[in-house]
């Protein structure tokens, strides 16, 4: 999606939009992967966009909130941040690069899930699945 649905969205939802709210949208729509804090402030910061960590904090979960954002903590690694989008897809984590790429799994997984919600009685909200690794330049 365009930066423009968001920030319509936001608008008709009463919210005003701040230099660096619109900014975390493009620059997290632009990379197209999960970002961590610290990237976000450096690419803010390129835009010559000076604002707090705390204010990039309080943004992220303003967005978080709204359902424009979504949070991702891979095994012990930091918290990262994304568009949330309507597409469900898991993430390829390179251990030595910390390269992040989508991919997107068959059916067979959403049909697994079903089958443990019915085997143990259990109502699952939501999953993670990441697989880590080696990225193709890292190998």
């Amino acid at each position: 999606m365009k930066i423009q649905h968001y920030i319509t969205t936001l608008k008709k939802a009463g919210f005003r939009i701040t230099q660096a709210r619109e900014a975390l949208i493009d620059i997290l729509l632009a990379n197209r992967r999960p970002m961590t804090v610290f990237e976000l402030l450096a690419a803010l910061k390129k835009r010559h966009i000076n604002v707090n960590k705390t204010t990039v904090y309080r943004e992220i979960e303003f967005l978080k909130t709204n359902n424009i954002l979504h949070e991702i903590q891979f095994a012990e690694r930091s918290k990262r941040y994304e568009i949330a989008t309507d597409d469900h897809h898991h993430h390829l984590v390179c251990i030595n690069c910390d390269r992040v790429t989508d991919v997107k799994l068959s059916q067979e997984l959403a049909r697994e899930e079903n089958r443990i919600a019915k085997a143990t009685g259990f109502t699952i909200l939501n999953h993670s699945l990441e697989f880590f690794g080696l990225c193709a330049q890292c190998k």
